[in-house]
């Protein structure tokens, strides 16, 4: 069961606003609904999507993200 929460119309009014031009960061504390909501989000909102978990991925993947400053 996942719950209605605040942040997925400020997620709906990004998709719709920014049409695909920039990213969108989610911020918070640990262990409140970050990943899932985003995930939630994705499923309701796109044809597909791409779930990276940085906890669980090869150390050759983490490395493609090192140097995007």
């Amino acid at each position: 069961m996942v719950f209605k929460r605040k942040i997925y119309d400020n997620m709906l009014k990004w998709k719709n606003e920014q049409n695909g031009r920039t990213a969108l960061l989610i911020k918070g504390a640990r262990r409140v609904g970050k990943s899932t909501i985003a995930e939630e989000f994705a499923k309701r909102e796109y044809k597909s999507y791409i779930l990276i978990d940085f906890a669980n991925i090869s150390k050759e993947v983490n490395s493609w993200f090192n140097d995007l400053s």
